[in-house]
């Protein structure tokens, strides 16, 4: 019998220690109290999903790692996931990211639960029961046996699906995702999701659908210069700017290795 957990704490996000370490970058996430307070009201809410959207080195993944962690201090179960651009034609395979460990590690008794109902369709995908002729199968009895285990994991206490690189993951893993975000009404489920703004063309419409589902979209902006070199004299100490930073930082959008470039260990 499915029942409804209780609700989560509300804790202000922006109040905590920062958890992120991302790119070898230690320490706060700086001027993103927007987006944390997007990803609190997700975990507030649940049943909706969250779309992190901005280009490659703004800092989707950052986010996504602190959402993780205080999923996991307020008592969700977490979930998480990540598109490859190389393994974006392995069948399921953001799909097998998300459950195949959670499903490996459980008892037998648990697992056996999980799996009930509709959601025994899923065993032969998970547990590498599928020939190679059906595993691309996205027929509505697999893509709901997948959302029924989400359904099921959910009882157990509140879950987060955090998927980022959402963009390269592959065609029935992204199918799933549309499927599973109209129907987070109601399931402690949260759907968190970060991607480039443009996505491949083999999967542009499938993932239209899936960010037309997004209840909220934020659009991480760029760092000011201060706060890029707030960052970097955190991770290397006190570190000097050498002439030409401010000139390369800012087109860098924040990535690690320019960053890195423009700045230097005295001595």
């Amino acid at each position: 019998m499915r029942t409804a957990p209780g609700p989560a704490r509300s804790v202000s996000l922006v109040a905590l220690p920062a958890a992120a370490r991302h790119a070898g970058l230690v320490g706060s996430l700086r001027e993103r109290d927007r987006e944390v307070a997007a990803v609190q009201e997700l975990l507030d809410c649940r049943g909706r999903m969250l779309l992190i959207e901005g280009r490659a080195g703004i800092g989707k993944t950052s986010l996504i790692e602190v959402a993780c962690v205080r999923a996991a201090e307020l008592g969700f179960a977490v979930l998480r996931a990540r598109g490859s651009e190389l393994e974006s034609g392995f069948a399921f395979g953001v799909v097998r990211q998300l459950f195949e460990r959670r499903l490996a590690t459980a008892e037998a008794c648990e697992r056996e639960a999980l799996l009930a109902g509709p959601a025994g369709a899923v065993g032969p995908l998970l547990f590498g029961g599928l020939a190679d002729a059906s595993a691309f199968d996205t027929s509505f009895a697999m893509l709901h046996g997948l959302y029924w285990l989400a359904l099921n994991l959910a009882d157990e206490r509140p879950l987060l699906i955090a998927v980022d690189d959402v963009h390269w993951a592959d065609a029935p893993s992204l199918r799933w995702l549309a499927h599973l975000a109209p129907r987070l009404d109601g399931p402690a489920i949260a759907l968190l999701t970060g991607a480039r703004p443009v996505p491949p063309a083999s999967a542009a419409a499938t993932f239209e659908v899936l960010l037309g589902e997004a209840r909220a979209v934020v659009r991480p902006e760029l760092l000011s210069d201060t706060a890029v070199g707030a960052i970097v004299r955190t991770a290397l100490g006190t570190a000097c700017l050498r002439k030409s930073a401010r000139r390369r930082v800012r087109p860098a959008e924040g990535t690690r290795s320019t960053w890195r470039s423009c700045y230097e260990r005295p001595g």
